[in-house]
């Protein structure tokens, strides 16, 4: 059927037929007892919406669909943010992005040494005083990285800072503070050289060797 544009008065001329096959090339479900004037209905309200929106025709290919390549992602979004999704009770995702006048400003500085993400932990959310932490090195082009939890915290945040030669640090961004489930025993005692009995289909899922090769590549230091 030639494409026409969808009005009243051009719905009006078509047969009840021909209403159902255009309903149905515009992914309507029409019953078989529908009324006419209904189906005329549904068809007006689709074109509506298809009307209020914007249609970039210049990115589709011949055959009407978007490029695969347009809907990738940017890098980055010019914006120094932290963001943290808590995966399981052991494992936390981060990622982050930095704008590039916070990458212009540290990287031209001879006292910058590297970055970190500090993995801090709080009695409660409304602490400001960290009860522990850790520092992760990374490298100036990471944007993301899993790290371990400590077992029996409440709250948790992760900070991304600079490190400089003097020994100071500047805070580039941090996260929100992040409510700890309950970790299971299993895990809490899966410590460095403690001997834990892993069910077998842990010991089969690989968790207690990247346990141990976690804590040997990413614990780093502790607070006092």
């Amino acid at each position: 059927m030639e494409n026409k544009v969808l009005s009243l008065s051009y719905l009006e001329t078509l047969s009840s037929a021909d209403l159902v096959s255009l309903a149905d090339d515009y992914g309507i479900d029409i019953p078989d007892d529908l009324n006419r004037r209904f189906i005329i209905g549904e068809l007006l309200e689709v074109a509506g919406e298809l009307n209020s929106k914007p249609v970039h025709t210049q990115n589709m290919n011949e055959d009407g669909e978007v490029p695969e390549e347009d809907y990738e992602l940017p890098p980055s979004f010019n914006s120094t943010e932290i963001s943290v999704i808590l995966q399981n009770p052991a494992w936390a995702f981060v990622y982050w992005d930095i704008s590039s006048e916070a990458l212009k400003k540290i990287s031209e500085s001879s006292r910058f040494k590297h970055l970190v993400l500090r993995v801090l932990y709080f009695e409660s959310e409304d602490e400001n005083s960290p009860v522990e932490y850790y520092d992760t090195q990374i490298s100036i082009s990471d944007r993301e990285q899993y790290v371990l939890l400590e077992t029996g915290k409440k709250f948790f945040r992760v900070d991304l800072a600079a490190v400089f030669a003097d020994g100071t640090m500047d805070n580039l961004t941090i996260s929100k503070k992040i409510p700890l489930p309950k970790t299971p025993e299993i895990i809490s005692k899966a410590f460095p050289g403690q001997e834990v009995e892993f069910p077998k289909i842990l010991e089969i899922s690989g968790l207690k060797k990247l346990l141990k090769s976690h804590y040997e590549k990413y614990r780093q230091s502790f607070m006092e």
